[in-house]
């Protein structure tokens, strides 16, 4: 599984989304992981490719089968805002 939960210190979960394929971890560098749906639409926009609910298969980009196309991805591989 590669949803893992953790307790903040004010008692609110904090959630952790790795790579089925490598173990590699998604950094968010935001809040996403305060909220699984938002943790996982961030990855989701950088290329990840996730299965449906929280034991799904989860790939990040370098490790899904099929490579992500350019739609939401900057150049350098990073979420740009329009």
């Amino acid at each position: 599984m590669s949803r893992h939960t953790y307790s903040s210190m004010n008692n609110t979960p904090d959630y952790e989304l790795c790579c089925d394929g490598c173990g590699g971890r998604f950094n968010s560098h935001d809040d996403s992981f305060y909220s699984w749906p938002v943790l996982c639409a961030a990855a989701e926009a950088e290329g990840w490719q996730l299965g449906s609910g929280a034991s799904g298969r989860h790939l990040c980009a370098g490790c899904r089968p099929d490579p992500p196309g350019p739609s939401a991805v900057g150049e350098r591989g990073r979420l740009v805002a329009l």
